[in-house]
C-alpha cells in the first residue's frame, strides 16, 4: 500500500509560518516538534501533514530547481476573496488571476499558492 504523508517546508520565522497556515488558511495546528536539532511544528489541513521546519535566518535557503516544489494547490470558496485576504492581510503578492476560478498568490516563506474554486475543474 502506498499513501501520501506530508508536505516537509522550511522557513526562516517559524511562529509567523504556523500563524499563515492556521489563520490564513485554516489548517490545524498539532504539535511543535524538532526535525533534527531544528525547532519545527506540524499542522494539517484537509488531512494532510505538513511540517515546518526553521532554519537559521543567515543559512543559505534550500536550493530550488525548475524540477522541484512549483506551487501548492489549494481549493477555496472563492478563489477571488481568498487571493485578496492573502494580499491585504497576510504579506501575499497577486501573482496571476488565471480566471474567476484560479489565482496565484506569493506568500511569505517564498511558497506560490495556487487557489482553485471548490467544486470546479481548473
Amino acid at each position: 500500500m502506498i499513501s501520501f504523508d506530508h508536505v516537509h517546508l522550511c522557513c526562516t520565522d517559524l511562529d509567523a509560518m504556523v500563524h499563515f497556515w492556521t489563520e490564513a488558511l485554516g489548517a490545524s495546528f498539532v504539535r511543535f516538534r524538532k526535525f533534527g536539532g531544528a525547532e519545527g511544528a506540524v499542522v494539517t489541513l484537509s488531512g494532510v501533514q505538513i511540517f515546518l521546519k526553521k532554519i537559521p535566518a543567515d543559512a543559505p535557503a534550500p536550493v530550488a530547481s525548475a524540477c522541484g516544489l512549483n506551487h501548492i494547490g489549494i481549493r477555496v470558496e472563492d478563489p477571488n476573496v481568498m487571493a485578496e485576504r492573502l494580499v491585504s492581510s497576510f504579506g501575499g503578492t497577486l501573482i496571476n488571476k488565471a480566471s474567476d476560478d484560479c489565482s496565484f498568490v506569493a506568500v511569505p516563506q517564498g511558497l506560490t499558492l495556487e487557489l482553485m474554486r471548490a467544486g470546479v475543474d481548473v
